[in-house]
């Protein structure tokens, strides 16, 4: 289950950071998926190595996830394209890539 997990987190975080540099505006919500994104990075990778600490692991994938989900947020606001179904489901996969991670 623990590998299942990393393996999705680092996955999802390179598809957020490959789609911030697709994007061609750089903006505060830009910023904040590259750095939830390096985050869940550092969550995936960290994760074997912490193994004692896993509150800070813990901490670490939420924030990051957080920190993907504000900004993607803050990004359909600015567009005036809010779909509170998309966000929803974006939390709950997230929420389900954390628990895998956490499980293992």
């Amino acid at each position: 289950m623990k590998i299942c997990g990393t393996i999705l987190a680092v996955l999802y975080a390179c598809i957020m950071i490959l789609a911030v540099i697709k994007g061609n505006k750089k903006s505060i919500s830009s910023v904040l998926i590259a750095g939830g994104s390096l985050l869940v990075l550092a969550y995936g990778f960290l994760n074997y190595f912490l193994n004692r600490h896993a509150i800070v692991l813990l901490v670490i994938g939420i924030t990051g996830m957080a920190a993907i989900s504000i900004g993607a947020l803050i990004n359909g606001i600015r567009q005036n394209h809010v779909h509170i179904s998309h966000h929803f489901i974006r939390l709950i996969i997230e929420a389900v890539v954390i628990t895998l991670c956490a499980v293992g």
